[in-house]
C-alpha cells in the first residue's frame, strides 16, 4: 500500500489561504535541519467529516474522508518534518496490513522509525475519527489498550540511530519501554517536552524529567477534576520550568519560571480540531530548539496549530510546493 488515503487528500480546501509565512519551513536562525526525537503512540487514523455525528443506528455519507497516520508523537514528528526538521519516531506498530500502511506513509516524510514492537504480535491500532463541519468538534473511538510489555530502550543513544538529537516529546505512551533513554536525555541536558493530553501512568515519574509540559485543559490529577491552575502549579512544584495548559479556541495559559502570560487564539472558521495539539507540540519543538525562547516558540507553534484546524488533516496547512 504506497498511499493510505487518495493522491488529492491534501487538495485546496474551502477554507483559508494556501500560503504560509516563510519562517514556517525554515530555521530561525538559518542553521540546518533540527534534529528531533519523538516517543509514544502511533496509529492509523480514519478520518470523516460529518455535518453532524450520526444518529446511534443509522447510516450516514461523509462530507470528506482521508486515511493517515495518526497518534500523538507520530502527528507531532510529522509536522517537525514538514517545518523542514528531521525526525526520529519511537514507536510500537508491530505488524500487518495497518502496519505496512504506516511505515509507507511515513516514509513519504523521511521519517526514521525505532520500532518497539519489532517481532512481536503487536497491531497497529486503528483508529475511527469523526469531524463535526459545523464547529469543527471531534469524536474518536480507539480499539482496546492492547496489555504487551516490549522491550525496554537502552539506557544511552546508539550510533545506529544517527546524531543525538536536539530535542525530545513524549506523550506518555509507551513510558516504560522509553523511560531509561529519556532518563539518559535529561542526564545529558537535551530538552525534553511533555505533550500532556491526559493522565498516564509514570507521569508523576517523568516529571521532574521535563523541560517543557504543553497540557490539555482536560488534563486532570488522579481523583480530581481538570483545572487548568492545579496542571499548571502541579508541574510547578515538580520542578518543570516550563508550563503550559491549551484550552482549545480560548487562550493559552503559560507558566515560565514562574512568569504568567496568556496566548491569545484568533477566531477561526475550523473544519478539524483533531490534531491541532499534535501540530503545536510538533512545531513548538521545532522552534524551541532553535531558539530556547519558550514563549516565542510557543507563540509560534500556536499559529501552524490554528492554521492546521482551517484544513482536514494535520499536514495539510503546508503550502503545495512545500507538502510532501
Amino acid at each position: 500500500m504506497s498511499s493510505i488515503s487518495s493522491p488529492n487528500k491534501c487538495r485546496d480546501q474551502a477554507h483559508g489561504e494556501r500560503s504560509v509565512p516563510g519562517t514556517y519551513n525554515r530555521a530561525m536562525d538559518g542553521s540546518p535541519a533540527t534534529r528531533a526525537a519523538f516517543f509514544g503512540r502511533t496509529t492509523l487514523d480514519v478520518l470523516y467529516v460529518l455535518d453532524a455525528l450520526p444518529a446511534e443506528d443509522t447510516k450516514v455519507f461523509a462530507r470528506d474522508f482521508r486515511g493517515a497516520p495518526g497518534g500523538p508523537a507520530c502527528n507531532a514528528a510529522i509536522t517537525h518534518t514538514l517545518l523542514d526538521g528531521d525526525a526520529t519516531l519511537f514507536t510500537a506498530l508491530g505488524k500487518g496490513l495497518w502496519a505496512e500502511a504506516v511505515r509507507s506513509e511515513l516514509a513519504r516524510f523521511e521519517i526514521e522509525i525505532v520500532d518497539l514492537a519489532a517481532g512481536t504480535a503487536y497491531e497497529t491500532p486503528l483508529t475511527a475519527v469523526m469531524t463535526g463541519s459545523a464547529r469543527g468538534t471531534r469524536t474518536i473511538v480507539n480499539p482496546p489498550v492492547m496489555q504487551m510489555a516490549l522491550p525496554a530502550l537502552p539506557a544511552g543513544w546508539r550510533s545506529e540511530w544517527g546524531a543525538a538529537p536536539a530535542i525530545v516529546l513524549t506523550d506518555g505512551f509507551h513510558l516504560r519501554e522509553s523511560m531509561p533513554l529519556l532518563r539518559w536525555f535529561s542526564h545529558e541536558g537535551i530538552p525534553i517536552c511533555l505533550d500532556s493530553g491526559s493522565w498516564k501512568p509514570g507521569t508523576e515519574e517523568l516529571a521532574p524529567l521535563v523541560t517543557a509540559a504543553i497540557c490539555s485543559e482536560r488534563f486532570a490529577l488522579p481523583g480530581a477534576v481538570s483545572d487548568p491552575e492545579a496542571t499548571l502549579g502541579w508541574f510547578a512544584t515538580k520542578g518543570v520550568p516550563l508550563v503550559a495548559v491549551t484550552r482549545g479556541p480560548r487562550s493559552i495559559l503559560a507558566l515560565e519560571r514562574g512568569r504568567r502570560f496568556e496566548i491569545a487564539i484568533p477566531s477561526i472558521d475550523a473544519r478539524d480540531t483533531s490534531g491541532a495539539g499534535d501540530v503545536l507540540h510538533g512545531a513548538f519543538c521545532y522552534f524551541y530548539a532553535q531558539s530556547r525562547d519558550f514563549e516565542a516558540a510557543l507563540r509560534a507553534a500556536s499559529e501552524i496549530a490554528t492554521r492546521s484546524c482551517q484544513f482536514v488533516g494535520v499536514d495539510c496547512w503546508v503550502p503545495a510546493p512545500t507538502r510532501l
